[in-house]
């Protein structure tokens, strides 16, 4: 399942402790999608990447996979990019999918485009062989990480290459002194939302303790690639769509940590998010965007 800062960090998840079910991912579309637009960067960039180590001789590619696919920003990037591909969304919501598809077909990249109903790590049997698999910010909502990674590297061409984005860092966006409620709101957050990670972790179906990224890749069979942290900043005058990305993620941030912050902060969060008023994201001339992932690219070892 695709996440956002999205389908993405800590305090930011689109997912509570407990399974989401279809009503919930259906209500989360147009907000996952505004997320990975405003942050799209990090999909071009890795794209751009990939065909840089591939090398001016390789071959074209063919086949991609996209794994926790959401809404299909990013599966429609990397069909943008690889002109000669066919590329598999793959998500556990039929609204994710349904609106992939639809996305794909504004973008004329439908021909090109397919769909796959499942969830990490099983479903995916029939889904032929990939050149590239795009894997973000989903790996740490599966259970058994590396054993979920052992299947996607059944997946890969023994030549091909698996791209990882995960969270680096939690997203900012606001100064530190806001004028509203107490000093601190920032890493009050992130102390909540490590406790709200930690127990949507224990609710996974067989959970194993999570180690590094790049540890956990290469113990599924993979030799690294390729890995570095992006950054993605955004400064003040941000566009509207920017704003109500940023709107829209504290407002899941309120619902998300509601039993994990007092009733100040909550307060502070509800006027942040607010459609309107001085103190609102959609108003204030002080939000910028801070965004990072850590990106990892690795071969069949």
């Amino acid at each position: 399942m695709v996440e956002t800062e999205h389908h993405n960090q800590h305090h930011g998840h689109h997912h509570g402790p407990v399974r989401l079910d279809e009503a919930e991912w259906k209500a989360m579309v147009g907000q996952a999608e505004l997320e990975g637009d405003v942050l799209l960067a990090f999909v071009t960039d890795t794209a751009q990447r990939i065909t840089a180590l591939r090398g001016g001789d390789a071959p074209p590619v063919r086949r991609i996979i996209d794994i926790g696919s959401g809404p299909g920003v990013g599966t429609c990037e990397f069909a943008r990019l690889f002109p000669d591909a066919q590329v598999v969304a793959v998500d556990g919501s039929p609204a994710m999918l349904e609106r992939a598809t639809q996305r794909a077909t504004e973008r004329g990249l439908s021909p090109r485009v397919s769909t796959h109903l499942a969830e990490l790590p099983g479903g995916l049997e029939g889904i032929a062989r990939a050149d590239v698999i795009w894997a973000s910010m989903s790996l740490h909502h599966v259970g058994d990480e590396v054993a979920a990674l052992r299947v996607l590297r059944d997946l890969l061409d023994p030549h091909g290459l698996l791209a990882i984005a995960e969270l680096a860092e939690p997203m900012r966006m606001l100064p530190e002194d806001l004028g509203l409620g107490r000093p601190g709101l920032a890493g009050r957050l992130d102390d909540a939302g490590g406790r709200w990670f930690a127990q949507m972790r224990d609710g996974l179906t067989h959970p194993v303790a999570s180690t590094d990224l790049a540890s956990m890749v290469t113990s599924a069979g993979f030799e690294l690639v390729d890995e570095r942290l992006d950054r993605l900043h955004l400064d003040d005058p941000l566009w509207h769509d920017a704003r109500r990305m940023l709107s829209e993620h504290l407002r899941r941030t309120r619902q998300q940590l509601e039993h994990y912050l007092d009733e100040d902060d909550l307060h502070a969060l509800t006027v942040l998010s607010a459609d309107d008023g001085p103190d609102s994201v959609m108003h204030r001339r002080d939000v910028f965007v801070d965004a990072s992932r850590q990106i990892i690219i690795a071969r069949p070892g």
